[in-house]
């Protein structure tokens, strides 16, 4: 039996159902530390919500001490949520209503980064208009190439040559404080790629302090791989020396200090999540071709295979290490497909994964889940996403998300169409809830369970009927539905 923290997973099921994600706190704060420590004290370190926005997550990033590098308003009221400051919040990404200005300006955050030459001027504009000064920083696209890595196909940020067109824009607004440059560079896997963008940013702050303007703060972004199956994580120990490394190339310039920001966020979250679903079937396809279905999907709960498109490993697609999960011990006999449980042909996260012979409401787990995986998941087929759980180093679990609710589900559609009634939908839930062992189980019942449940039978009745009234006179009252 797999063990979680000492607990065993069917354990785990049995509490909170499948599919179901697991989060291993010691995991998430272990790595946590690991950062801090790496670059120590002379450079900020922001983690990306937009990995794991869960709020139980987001309060362990701030006992650690980090900031939070948001993509919305969204994951700006999140933060605030979790009791972090507006101070230790930035906003990035690539577009901003002047609504989403009104409130990061109204409730005072860190700065907020313009991501091209339209974004300066729609963030000035919309400064004047609310005579309120905001803070930028400025996204650089390096136009790079460090071996095979390079930035020129990013879409993120202003291409280099553009850069002093881009200052004079926000120094001309009034309202408009230019703080510093921000870097994208996506998934980077060697140290050498952070040295090389160092060395034009330093070079691009020279340049800004030739002409009198001050540069205060450099964030030189995430984009630290975590490991995936037999992935190669970014070796983050070896950034020990970068902050040395980037006080000589600012002593060589004669530039006074900068705030140095660094943003992890995957590397951070993705190890620390597993995944736990129960064998619904398999199926043998052929000679050498067989299917294991089980009750998540790549829709709901692991959307990065989704993402991959479900492509061989042998074809270069994402390998998740797959575990049987209540059968450890057993040998691994053969290659299986694992298939999800909606009606969509392109629902499949793992192909040639080496397993036992598995039988229905056997537990795998997919590994290597906690970073996207929840955020990316969606209702399709109308089903509910996946609970979250959150176990700590001493086994206590605490349940962080509770499965979506059908209310919450048809919440937008209900509010406008008004085709039904609170009490309607309520009505469905209700039926839904029934506990099917419970009915088993009443011939056994004492005479006081009994009558309790007849009580319960009797009020449900009496809703139905006021509910079959009321939808009657509501049909004669408009006679439309």
């Amino acid at each position: 039996m797999l063990m979680i923290e000492g607990v065993p997973v069917d354990r785990i099921v049995q509490k909170y159902g499948t599919p179901l994600y697991v989060m291993v706190e010691s995991e998430i704060r272990s790595r946590l530390r690991r950062f801090k420590k790496t670059f120590g004290p002379t450079i900020s370190l922001q983690y990306a919500v937009k990995c794991n926005s869960n709020l139980e997550i987001l309060r362990i990033v701030r006992e650690e001490g980090f900031e939070l590098d948001c993509a919305s308003v969204g994951e700006l009221i999140l933060g605030l949520l979790a009791d972090f400051k507006p101070r230790q919040l930035v906003l990035t990404n690539l577009f901003k209503s002047e609504q989403d200005l009104y409130f990061a300006a109204k409730m005072g955050i860190q700065a907020i980064t313009a991501d091209s030459l339209e974004d300066i001027e729609h963030i000035a504009q919309t400064a004047k208009k609310l005579k309120k000064h905001i803070d930028i920083m400025i996204r650089v696209n390096p136009m790079l190439q460090v071996g095979s890595w390079s930035s020129r196909g990013n879409k993120y940020g202003i291409p280099i040559g553009y850069i002093g067109r881009a200052i004079d824009l926000a120094r001309k607004s009034p309202y408009v404080d230019f703080q510093g440059f921000h870097f994208f560079g996506g998934y980077v896997y060697q140290t050498r790629v952070y040295k090389a963008a160092a060395r034009v940013f330093v070079k691009l702050m020279k340049r800004c302090f030739d002409r009198g303007i001050r540069v205060r703060r450099l964030d030189l972004g995430g984009g630290f791989p975590a490991a995936v199956g037999d992935e190669h994580a970014f070796p983050i120990e070896k950034m020990k020396d970068f902050p040395s490394y980037f006080q000589r190339l600012m002593d060589r310039h004669g530039l006074p200090p900068v705030d140095l920001i660094f943003e992890p966020g995957k590397a951070i979250i993705l190890n620390a999540g597993i995944g736990l679903m129960k064998v619904i079937a398999r199926k043998r396809l052929g000679a050498k071709s067989r299917m294991v279905n089980v009750d998540g999907s790549s829709y709901n709960f692991i959307p990065d295979t989704l993402v991959q498109g479900a492509i061989k490993v042998s074809e270069g697609g994402l390998r998740y290490d797959v575990l049987p999960a209540t059968q450890m011990n057993a040998p691994r006999i053969h290659s299986v497909t694992i298939g999800g449980n909606t009606c969509d042909c392109w629902d499949l996260m793992a192909h040639g994964v080496e397993l036992p012979k598995l039988h229905a409401g056997d537990i795998v787990a997919i590994m290597d889940v906690g970073g996207y995986a929840q955020v990316l998941a969606n209702n399709f087929n109308t089903i509910k996403r996946a609970a979250v759980v959150m176990i700590s180093p001493d086994g206590k679990m605490r349940l962080v998300r509770r499965r979506d609710r059908y209310s919450e589900m048809f919440a937008p559609e209900l509010d406008v169409l008004k085709l039904a009634g609170p009490n309607e939908l309520e009505k469905y839930n209700n039926l839904y809830r029934v506990n099917v062992d419970q009915i088993w189980k009443e011939g056994g019942m004492t005479k006081a369970e009994r009558k309790q449940n007849e009580r319960a039978k009797k009020a449900f009745e009496t809703a139905e009927r006021q509910l079959a009234v009321s939808n009657k006179n509501g049909m004669e009252g408009n006679g439309r539905r």
